[in-house]
């Protein structure tokens, strides 16, 4: 009897097995399915303003015209022109150093006042809230606050300049000033968010080993570079790398201050795309441009995960 009920009970336990199953599948199914459908206006959204228009402007890349007329296939002209144009030259050149100038800068000035401000017991909101001000200035706005300010005829600086028996100083319109008046101008838009992150930072270091430096002796320059910057390399490493994408797509400042005057002496990589995209029509020269400087950000971000990361 005992053999009976175990042969037709062995049967009923393979089912319920089978049935749970078969049930969890349906469940991880209709929870997918779920998410997806949570996921989708995203997702449309994704494909049709992102990655469709990259795939097409990928394509593009191996074409000429298009815009007012039927594209022409080129193969790789577009791509080799951008190797050996002079004038892409120059924009990289231009980019590479306006970023050489611009980034260690504002780092600088940025932990400096971070540091001066993290020092101060109270009564520094005044003092965050104006550095922050230039932050929120659009990037067209502070190139028309600048030029009142820096214009040869009527800015109040060469104004000032007068007044001191000077001559005025073309900032703009000197091939040799226009680049680095131009950094001096995002570092001062940029200083504000910089210096609120190493200052956020800064607060959320323990203050228990700074004492503990402190009563073994340490001096502040040794804290400094012992403690604080140690302690501060997953912000430097998000600053460097978000820094870098940045101002490796300089456009606006340089859009409304020269247009890349002068002399093509601050023309960038972003400003040659949309001449290139907009203003001479050439589509396949502009994308493969385009291509090329988001390559090259990927190689920058990528070298820096490596050289920036944790080595355990």
């Amino acid at each position: 009897m005992n053999e009976i009920r175990s042969a037709t009970s062995t049967p009923q336990l393979t089912l319920s097995l089978e049935e749970h199953r078969r049930l969890r599948k349906r469940y991880r199914r209709r929870t997918t399915l779920t998410a997806y459908a949570f996921l989708s206006p995203n997702l449309v959204v994704f494909v049709a303003f992102l990655l469709i228009p990259v795939v097409w402007l990928f394509v593009s890349t191996f074409r000429t015209k298009g815009v007012l007329g039927p594209a022409e296939f080129v193969g790789l002209d577009n791509w080799r022109d951008t190797f050996t144009s002079p004038l892409v030259q120059t924009s990289i050149r231009n980019t590479v150093v306006y970023s050489a100038m611009a980034i260690p800068a504002v780092f600088v000035i940025a932990m400096v006042l971070a540091l001066a401000l993290n020092a101060i017991p109270r009564g520094g909101a005044p003092t965050r809230v104006a550095l922050y001000v230039p932050t929120l200035q659009p990037a067209v706005v502070a190139a028309f606050i600048f030029t009142f300010v820096l214009h040869p005829d009527f800015g109040v600086f060469n104004f000032a300049l007068r007044g001191l028996g000077r001559d005025p100083i073309n900032f703009l319109g000197d091939t040799s000033l226009a680049l680095p008046t131009i950094a001096g101008i995002e570092v001062w838009r940029g200083t504000g968010f910089w210096t609120m992150m190493f200052l956020a930072s800064l607060t959320a270091l323990p203050n228990e080993l700074y004492h503990a430096a402190e009563l073994d002796g340490a001096g502040a320059i040794r804290r400094f570079v012992r403690m604080t910057l140690p302690l501060l390399r997953p912000t430097f490493y998000f600053a460097v790398i978000f820094a870098t994408i940045v101002n490796l797509q300089l456009f606006d400042s340089v859009f409304a201050l020269t247009d890349g005057g002068p002399v093509n002496s601050t023309i960038t990589v972003s400003l040659y795309i949309y001449r290139s995209l907009f203003a001479f029509g050439d589509i396949g020269f502009g994308a493969a441009l385009s291509f090329l400087l988001v390559i090259t950000v990927l190689l920058l971000t990528g070298l820096q995960t490596f050289l920036l990361r944790e080595r355990k």
